[in-house]
């Protein structure tokens, strides 16, 4: 040890004392337990003690990193491990926890080489009183192999203990199931009364209450690989759980339940975890209600998903071909699923949901047909769009990938979290591969920009008047969406105090206070009002409502249940309204508006780094990411004229109501879109 400084020599001689009084202590405490229990723990120290001489053997010292790295925590020391001096700590700390072991293991089985400090003490001052008589100590033979002794003849049922030899691997079953006899000196044992102590079986037979092979060997496996990777809930904060769960993590350090497992992800996403539990993490409130507002759902449809055609059998136990036998259902899943619409929530499970799609879907192929028999003309390519058109649409490749991810990930956390041993779940995992392929057999849904059908658009109640009210989010926030190139929930949130002059330029802010939310940093800017929205009366809309006190310009837009944002409700209301008004075309949305604000930039060719600023997008460059500070509004505004929108069919919500084309009919359009 004269290679070791005494700052070392101190921390492995904590290292050692720690260890040994750790495991005494959890003996000590411990429940009472089986012999083969008691074996199996003794055979798992010399597994370790076959590991740490491999690892001399080879000079690997991670087996002892974590220890010293604690130890010297502890103890304030800095250790650096790029030295000679560690190698030496490290080498001389992976011998003592080699001996560590030794000890260990003879302690399992109930052999200690000292005597208590008590009973040494006891027999000090019985030595020293005058005429003490020390008892006799009869001489017992010793077994050659360090195992629990059997059971003596005065005991009414024997139960075979598995032999514990010197070998550093556990034997064969054939070789276990043979009972380890201890020689007893029979002089030593003391005569027993026939009326009360019956004679032992010629053949030891097990306790009626007593586990079967196969189940002591299941739990023995169990406690193993407990020992060997035992939870790290130190990791996650505890109280962020609800009680259930708490208990669960608490009382199942292996076993924990598919549903159990999903629950346990949730609860912590929601808390505002990260992805890697291996660390050890702090929740986040605002990470969690975006978790929850983005990827909720998700959790919903696992909670029944997964559990229907996998049972809720404990997580590492799930049967692989009931997994791939679920992987083949959820293709089949409709869009909707889960959602609003009765005909696609999951009442009975979703293989029927499903089934009943199908149905469905043959129910109204067949009417289609007969409708063209009937007309007599029908030719082969009029078959086809009937049976295409009878097709309900099924999930997209995206979203198939994101639910076989979520699962797979909830197996992740529960593996770093050492809840279990191995991921069933593994084989979900989506390569991009794989996920462009599916997206070959799907129709594409890029970014797409609104064409003339825009003025068929125009064209409805909406833009017609007479209104029932001047801030009518129907009416002005998809013109601010066309014009100014907003995203919706930034159009939904603008308050009048969002809204001011610069040199006589008004401008809007887009920013993150006041509850209001934006996409990312760069989101938040100050961007020119559009000279056409002042036409139309924007900034008397303004006043309205900043005269009134009002905080938002649209006053009625409710925040949905699951995002918590005004955009989840509108975006429904104007779903809606489009369907009812025939102005609906697929991909022509209010964010297709914004798309053709962005269009419109690019096609003049111009500076990309102030179509960026309009658009709230990344820089594009570290000079327009750092140094865009004398960016002007001027130049803001000179380029958001260069979108160009006719309006003159649409009525202007504060001009004399007797210029509305639809002077006779008054539309509520909050009634009329919900």
């Amino acid at each position: 040890m004269d290679h070791l400084s005494p700052e070392h020599v101190t921390l492995l001689t904590e290292l050692a004392r720690c260890q040994i009084a750790a495991h005494e202590a959890l003996r000590a405490s411990a429940e009472p337990r089986s012999e083969a229990a008691a074996n199996f723990a003794a055979q798992t120290e010399r597994a370790t003690q076959d590991m740490l001489r491999r690892a001399l053997a080879l000079g690997d010292r991670s087996p002892v990193t974590d220890p010293l790295r604690e130890m010297a925590r502890q103890f304030g020391v800095t250790l650096d491990e790029t030295s000679s001096d560690w190698r030496s700590l490290a080498f001389e700390a992976l011998r003592i926890m080699l001996d560590v072991s030794r000890e260990r293991e003879r302690r399992e089985v109930g052999t200690y080489d000292e005597v208590t400090p008590i009973f040494r003490s006891v027999m000090a001052r019985r030595s020293a009183a005058p005429g003490a008589v020390l008892p006799q100590v009869v001489s017992q033979s010793h077994a050659p192999a360090l195992a629990i002794p059997a059971a003596t003849a005065s005991v009414a049922t024997s139960i075979a203990v598995p032999p514990m030899t010197a070998a550093t691997t556990p034997q064969p079953a054939t070789e276990a199931a043979a009972p380890l006899q201890t020689p007893v000196d029979t002089a030593a044992t003391p005569t027993a009364n026939a009326d009360t102590v019956p004679a032992p079986s010629a053949t030891p037979q097990p306790a009626a209450g007593d586990a079967s092979p196969d189940t002591a060997a299941k739990d023995d496996d169990t406690a193993f690989r407990i020992k060997l990777r035992p939870p790290l809930l130190k990791n996650i904060d505890l109280r962020d759980l609800s009680p259930e769960t708490r208990e669960v993590v608490l009382t199942k350090p292996r076993g924990i339940t598919l549903l159990e497992g999903i629950k346990l992800m949730r609860e912590l996403k929601m808390a505002g975890y990260g992805d890697d539990f291996s660390m050890e993490q702090t929740g986040d409130a605002d990470a969690g209600k975006k978790w929850t507002s983005n990827s909720g759902s998700k959790a919903n449809v696992a909670e029944k998903f997964w559990v229907e055609f996998v049972g809720d059998v404990p997580f590492e136990a799930a049967n692989r071909d009931h997994i791939r036998d679920a992987l083949k259902i959820l293709p089949e899943l409709p869009f909707q699923h889960s959602k609003g619409k009765t005909k696609f929530v999951s009442q009975f499970g979703f293989k029927a949901l499903i089934e009943d799609l199908e149905a469905e879907e043959a129910r109204l192929e067949q009417q289609a047909l007969e409708l063209l028999d009937l007309q007599g003309d029908a030719t082969e390519a009029d078959r086809e769009k009937a049976a295409l058109d009878a097709r309900i649409p099924r999930i997209r490749a995206e979203t198939r990938a994101k639910h076989r991810g979520y699962i797979k990930s909830v197996g992740k956390m529960l593996y770093d979290l050492q809840l279990i041993d191995q991921n069933p779940f593994e084989i979900c995992g989506v390569s991009n591969k794989l996920k462009d392929k599916w997206k070959k057999g799907e129709e594409k849904r890029k970014r797409v920009c609104w064409d003339d059908r825009f003025y068929t658009f125009l064209d409805s109640p909406a833009f017609q008047g007479p209104f029932d009210d001047p801030g009518e989010p129907l009416y002005w926030i998809p013109l601010i969406a066309r014009l100014m190139g907003l995203r919706e929930e930034e159009a939904c949130q603008l308050g009048p105090n969002d809204f001011g002059t610069d040199k006589g330029i008004v401008y809007v802010d887009v920013k993150c206070r006041d509850a209001n939310n934006v996409k990312t940093v760069d989101s938040q800017r100050r961007i020119p009002v559009h000279p056409t929205l002042i036409e139309l009366g924007l900034l008397k809309l303004v006043e309205l409502r900043r005269k009134h006190g009002k905080h938002r310009l649209f006053v009625n837009l409710t925040r949905g249940e699951a995002k918590k944002t005004y955009s989840e409700n509108f975006s429904k209301k104007f779903t809606y309204y489009r369907k009812t008004n025939d102005c609906y075309w697929e991909g022509l949305d209010l964010h297709a508006m914004r798309t053709s604000f962005n269009s419109d930039l690019m096609n003049q060719d111009k500076s990309d780094a102030i179509r960026c600023v309009l658009m709230g997008h990344d820089p594009v460059d570290e000079g327009a990411r750092s140094y865009a500070q004398g960016l002007t509004l001027e130049a803001l505004y000179e380029r958001i004229c260069d979108v160009e929108l006719d309006v003159s069919m649409i009525a202007r919500p504060f001009d004399d109501t007797g210029r509305f084309r639809n002077e006779e009919k008054v539309v509520d359009f909050r009634s009329a879109a919900r």
